[in-house]
């Protein structure tokens, strides 16, 4: 009875109750944006980021040239005397085809740089009289060193050799050096892998051709290369601090490095670029080299140096070191 009931009950309450009517969305699909506009968004995120990379980066070479600027480099780096030798490029590198001692004064942003023909006959310690360019192939560089300084008669307490065979690489690398080429020079050496083929004149030389023109020997001696190599050297540190080097500096610097053999250390180096870097903006450099008198041995051509004029030039242009 009373279930019933109950069930009478319910039924009546529940059919007064409408069922809600279906509640239709008017949903329409979203267009998407057209592919142009979302390359577009994509593109210019990534050059913002690329963007915002090149000023980090350019920024931090711009502190590095500003820091190369106004750096005490003497706290580095103190006035002193450096043995620098470029390496011959036969099948082995074994002698010193430039040979020069570079003083460096950085408080009145000087350096002073004289040269030492390769033929230069001198006492060679441990192994008697000899080309001063065979001291590297019996001793490397300490051996080259010792040598010098015993000609000198003064302390050198740094060297730095620098293998010439890969300098054409970064020569190109930098834009070319521009030297003016004195006279027609041509000349082959099969043996020594030089093909030489320059026209006179003031003219952009590639790494290859800069090079050729370095190691040029049908000019009269010895003299005549050192001219050349001191131009060389000259127009390569110019388009090395060049401005539109600016970016490629620490690469050029490292690649630089990879082809030195040196005694200096990391903080002396530093040192050292800080005060070449203020010698080619705001200081001079002088360059010298000695002289002497031609004489064979057994057919064997060699150059007897004028020990006055090496004296007086040390005395003028060269000091003493620690």
């Amino acid at each position: 009875m009373t279930d019933s009931w109950n069930k009478e009950y319910l039924k009546k309450i529940y059919s007064k109750i409408e069922e809600p009517a279906p509640v239709i969305l008017d949903v329409k699909p979203k267009k998407r944006p057209p592919l142009l506009i979302i390359c577009g968004l994509i593109s210019l995120i990534i050059v913002s980021a690329l963007m915002g990379f090149v000023v980090a980066i350019f920024s931090r070479f711009l502190l590095f040239e500003t820091l190369l600027t106004i750096m005490p480099g003497e706290k580095l780096l103190k006035e002193t005397n450096i043995l620098v030798m470029g390496l011959d490029q036969g099948e082995e590198i074994h002698r010193s085809d430039t040979i020069m001692v570079v003083h460096i004064n950085p408080k009145k942003s000087t350096a002073n740089v004289i040269s030492i023909p390769r033929d230069t006959y001198v006492a060679i310690p441990g192994f008697g009289m000899d080309k001063i360019n065979h001291a590297y192939a019996f001793g490397g560089p300490e051996l080259s060193k010792a040598t010098v300084e015993n000609l000198f008669g003064i302390k050198i307490p740094f060297y730095v050799s620098v293998d010439t065979g890969n300098l054409a690489e970064l020569i190109d690398e930098i834009g070319g050096i521009t030297i003016d080429v004195e006279k027609k020079m041509f000349y082959i050496d099969h043996s020594q892998n030089l093909f030489v083929d320059l026209n006179p004149g003031r003219q952009r030389l590639s790494g290859v051709k800069a090079l050729s023109y370095l190691r040029y020997r049908q000019d009269g001696g010895d003299l005549h290369r050192i001219m050349r190599q001191q131009k060389f050297i000259k127009a390569l540190s110019s388009q090395i601090t060049s401005r539109e080097n600016i970016i490629k500096s620490p690469q050029i610097v490292l690649k630089l490095f990879s082809y030195l053999d040196t005694n200096l250390n990391s903080r002396e180096i530093l040192g050292l670029a800080i005060n070449m870097r203020k010698i080619f903006d705001y200081g001079q450099i002088n360059m010298y080299s000695i002289s002497g008198s031609d004489m064979q041995i057994n057919g064997v051509y060699y150059m007897q140096p004028d020990m006055e004029q090496i004296k007086k030039q040390v005395n003028d242009y060269l000091k003493d070191a620690n």
